[in-house]
């Protein structure tokens, strides 16, 4: 089995001191972020509860896992890990820098309620993914992607996940990630994947959909 960090030698593979650029691109691209509507219904709030999304699982992503651009110009990233890594716990995330100090300064931006709703929001997202039969036992993960308010309708998206794909044909595993909306559905559909579940929460009016890559050939890398 694969370990270590996703190679994607295609792609340019961000710096940590490019981080704060990358961090900032994503929080203005996900400022409409669906799946936070319904838990966090008012606008700067949920700005801020973005913000510390991107930071708090961005910095684990990057320790973990990798972050990759089509070029230089950052233009659009995607984080990714083996699954193996994906194993969050207290420890791993101090050790990543997920508690920064600018991610702590996004929070103090949520009263103590809303701070405590953020958490328990991500617990629930852990629980009802923890529900779901089809998930495979080892795959790759991609937990952020997006692209540039001003770089977006350039398919610089497609090029980026399947540049991934063909990662996941030669090592020989699947792609897994979740998406939200009809409109990211299709994205990725029309990317190659295909939806094996769908997960939500009333508490906090989420719906995950799962969609999963199958590589081209399996059991490459022993």
């Amino acid at each position: 089995m694969k370990t270590g960090k996703p190679e994607i030698k295609e792609l340019y593979k961000i710096k940590e001191e490019e981080l704060e650029q990358v961090y900032g691109m994503m929080t203005r691209a996900f400022k409409n972020y669906v799946k936070l509507v319904g838990a966090f219904p008012d606008w700067e709030d949920r700005q801020a509860a973005i913000e510390m999304v991107i930071r708090f699982y961005g910095a684990f992503d990057f320790r973990y896992g990798c972050a990759y651009s089509l070029d230089e110009d950052l233009k659009e990233v995607l984080m990714i890990m083996f699954s193996e890594e994906e194993n969050y716990t207290e420890e791993r995330f101090r050790a990543a820098g997920s508690y920064s100090e600018k991610f702590y300064a996004a929070a103090s931006r949520l009263s103590e309620e809303d701070q405590q709703r953020w958490w328990d929001f991500f617990d629930e997202v852990d629980r009802t993914e923890a529900e779901l039969a089809a998930i495979p036992e080892k795959c790759l993960y991609v937990d952020l992607l997006c692209v540039a308010e001003d770089a977006q309708g350039q398919s610089r998206g497609s090029r980026l996940i399947q540049a991934a794909c063909r990662y996941a044909d030669e090592v020989g595993l699947p792609i897994m990630l979740f998406t939200n909306g009809a409109e990211d559905i299709r994205f990725y559909q029309k990317n190659g994947f295909k939806i094996i579940g769908v997960t939500s929460s009333e508490e906090f009016g989420f719906e995950n959909t799962y969609v999963l890559y199958e590589p081209k050939q399996r059991g490459v890398q022993g």
